[in-house]
């Protein structure tokens, strides 16, 4: 597979030709249940949760990453933990939960949007991988700013995760040349500072909207948007 790329496609059309633990680092953020064919049923979704984590733990490598965020959602009038859902998956495919953070965004919005919680669970996998320790990755609770970048159509707003957050789990768990895939890109942004950090990256986004709106398609540079 050719990398440097952010096309839009679905990620089992792509994952199929990605070699078996040929990726250094996975980083995504999974669809939210309302921005997908699943509506309300729970069962339907978390079946795609667990097809996810299994092919992003086959293309992994033992000693490479599987760092998944995700805030939960309340669906019929119950909690949905997407974290615990993550966490067993990755177990049942052989990985152990290295590291577990928090990303709180200090501007949420407000209750009709989709991140309603203005939080992200932040889970680090890997098989044999060992993460150096220092700096801001001693903190288990990080605040960020969150930027919109415009609206689309339906219950997605098109946000950014903060460059701060990204270059942060990029220095702590790659390093330059090392190949880098987000398979739900959204916004593009970390196949973008993937880029910037010199490691190869590959980014993928189902919704043409969000495509045509990334950080890739964008004439104006993300840090207009970002404040860095």
């Amino acid at each position: 597979m050719k990398w440097n790329q952010f096309v839009c496609d679905d990620a089992f059309n792509i994952f199929p030709k990605i070699e078996d633990q040929s990726v250094d680092l996975t980083f995504t953020s999974l669809p939210d249940i309302s921005q997908g064919p699943w509506g309300k049923d729970i069962k339907e979704y978390q079946a795609f949760q667990n097809k996810s984590c299994d092919e992003m733990a086959r293309i992994t490598k033992p000693k490479g990453f599987v760092v998944i965020s995700q805030t939960d959602r309340k669906i019929n009038g119950e909690i949905l933990p997407n974290h615990i859902t993550y966490y067993q998956a990755m177990i049942r495919n052989g990985f152990k939960l290295k590291d577990y953070k928090i990303m709180v965004r200090n501007n949420p919005v407000d209750k009709r949007d989709m991140y309603y919680f203005n939080y992200q669970h932040t889970l680090v996998f890997t098989k044999e991988g060992t993460i150096k320790r220092g700096g801001d990755w001693l903190k288990n609770i990080m605040v960020y700013e969150t930027q919109r970048l415009g609206n689309v159509k339906g219950p997605f707003n098109l946000y950014v995760w903060n460059e701060q957050f990204i270059r942060l789990i990029l220095d702590y768990l790659s390093k330059e040349g090392d190949k880098v895939i987000d398979p739900f890109a959204g916004s593009g942004v970390v196949p973008y500072i993937a880029k910037k950090m010199k490691r190869q990256y590959f980014g993928i986004e189902l919704d043409k909207e969000v495509y045509d709106k990334s950080l890739f398609n964008r004439i104006t540079p993300l840090e207009n948007y970002m404040g860095v």
